[in-house]
């Protein structure tokens, strides 16, 4: 069975192919995988403008998809069906992938699954490599598992008695820790995206600076990021004042709030963890990327508990679309069926 994943949710236009085998086990191999990321057009605007990023996806599309049927030899024709993200994602970016897929799935007239956005990033976990053309077996999770699902745009806990039965424990009441760490970044004055190069800085430099833990008294699995980074603008804007804003302060300034807003996640998780007591603790989306943060909860939870995906498959692509496509292709749609849903939830 071969699988064309595309995600467009947000700024990055994602394109994949995989095949599925069913023997005794599954097994998978990714054939051909292309990315193309939007950094250079939202740099100078600070941030992701929709309908810059839909207009990217339009232009892109094509072009990826044609560079992956050059590079594969494949045949279209051979293709089983298509997966797509349908949300939670830019309205705009959506539009622009749903109008692509559902031209190409009458083309070739085939079926199209949609995918939630939120559980590829969980199915992720999944692809042991992100290598192509060697075919895979499927990680082994233990179950029952903890899942906090951190990206740019969502931070949640999950319970899960297994990939098709889990509950939501808390969620963020504001910012998401991606967009946290990002719009911390711009208060030091740094490029989009915010939160890589605030890592990079944070590598520097030291924690020495105090700042808030939001929530982590209160009797639930919430989350709130919008408070520390009115402390954080705060006590950039004192620190100004006094003239001390230079290289090695903003250092520092960028290793206290990682440390703030990473060590507020794992409270709360270790909360959850003591409370349900899993097998396992699954930690996806696009902020595990960081190394920082990785190594705070190995040391927290231990390697053997934790599940991570590879970090080339933490971010948005088209191979976790075309992963997840697989589970849920009995819910495949007709092309005209297709709908997005830019506020999906879990």
């Amino acid at each position: 069975m071969k699988i064309l994943g595309i995600e467009t949710t947000c700024d990055e236009t994602g394109i994949a192919l995989l095949e599925f085998i069913e023997e005794k086990e599954l097994k998978f191999k990714i054939i051909n995988h292309q990315l193309r990321s939007q950094f250079n057009i939202h740099s100078k605007y600070g941030g992701i403008v929709p309908i810059l990023a839909a207009r990217e996806h339009k232009k892109n599309l094509p072009i990826l998809y044609e560079k992956l049927l050059k590079e594969t030899k494949e045949k279209p024709e051979n293709f089983d069906y298509i997966a797509f993200s349908y949300g939670p994602g830019l309205p705009p970016s959506l539009v622009a992938g749903k109008e692509f897929v559902i031209n190409l799935a009458k083309k070739l007239n085939k079926k199209i699954i949609p995918v939630n956005h939120l559980l590829a990033h969980i199915y992720s976990v999944l692809i042991p490599k992100n290598k192509l053309n060697v075919y895979q077996k499927i990680k082994k999770i233990k179950f029952p598992a903890l899942c906090l699902l951190i990206s740019g745009g969502h931070t949640i806990l999950i319970y899960m008695e297994d990939f098709q039965k889990f509950k939501k424990l808390g969620e963020t009441k504001d910012d998401a820790i991606g967009e946290s760490l990002d719009k911390a970044g711009r208060i030091l004055g740094l490029e989009y995206p915010g939160g890589p190069k605030l890592e990079k800085l944070a590598k520097k430099g030291k924690p020495i600076f105090n700042l808030p833990r939001p929530m982590i008294l209160q009797n639930n699995f919430n989350f709130s990021f919008a408070g520390i980074k009115t402390a954080f603008w705060e006590l950039v804007e004192e620190i100004k004042k006094y003239n001390k804003f230079n290289e090695e302060t903003k250092r520092d300034l960028a290793a206290s709030y990682q440390k703030a807003v990473f060590e507020t996640i794992i409270i709360k998780t270790k909360k959850a963890y003591e409370k349900y007591k899993p097998n396992s603790i699954i930690v996806t989306g696009g902020v595990i990327a960081n190394s920082t943060l990785r190594k705070m909860m190995i040391k927290v939870f231990g390697k053997e508990k934790l599940v991570f995906p590879e970090k080339s498959l933490a971010t948005d692509n088209g191979i976790k679309i075309a992963f997840a496509g697989y589970f849920f292709k009995n819910n495949a749609l007709e092309p005209e069926k297709l709908e997005i849903n830019p506020l999906l939830d879990i």
